[in-house]
C-alpha cells in the first residue's frame, strides 16, 4: 500500500484519502485567518464533515484540523463525500480544494469495454 502524506503548517492543512488530496488554505479560511470563534461561515466544513462525512475534521484553536491523526484511519474512515469543499464554497471563503485522482479517460473506457471511437 502506498504511503499517504499529511502536511500541516501555519498556512495549510493537506491530507490524502483513497482517491483524493484535500487542502485547506488557512490564509483564506476566515476563522483561521482572523482567529475568530464565531465566523460568518459557522465552520461549515466541520459541520458538513459531521453531517455527511465521517468526522474527519474538528475545530482546534479556531481552525479546522484533522480529528484523526493516523493516515490509515483517514483512509478507512473518509467516505470522500466532497461536502467540506462544497459547504466551504457555499457558506465560507472557498479555502478548501479537493483534487480527485482519476484514471485517464481512455484507460477507463478500455477497462469497462467501451470500443474506441465511440
Amino acid at each position: 500500500m502506498e504511503e499517504r502524506k499529511e502536511r500541516i503548517d501555519n498556512d495549510y492543512l493537506e491530507f490524502e484519502t483513497r482517491k483524493m488530496k484535500i487542502t485547506i488554505d488557512y490564509k483564506k479560511c476566515e476563522p483561521a485567518r482572523d482567529n475568530t470563534s464565531n465566523p460568518r461561515c459557522g465552520f461549515a466544513c466541520v459541520k458538513a464533515c459531521r453531517l455527511y462525512g465521517r468526522n474527519i475534521l474538528r475545530i482546534e484553536k479556531n481552525k479546522p484540523v484533522l480529528a484523526v491523526k493516523e493516515p490509515s484511519e483517514i483512509i478507512r474512515l473518509d467516505n470522500e463525500c466532497l461536502a467540506c469543499e462544497y459547504n466551504c464554497e457555499m457558506q465560507g471563503t472557498g479555502c478548501i480544494k479537493i483534487e480527485v485522482q482519476m484514471l485517464p479517460l481512455i484507460e477507463y473506457r478500455r477497462e469497462v469495454g467501451v470500443p474506441e471511437g465511440v
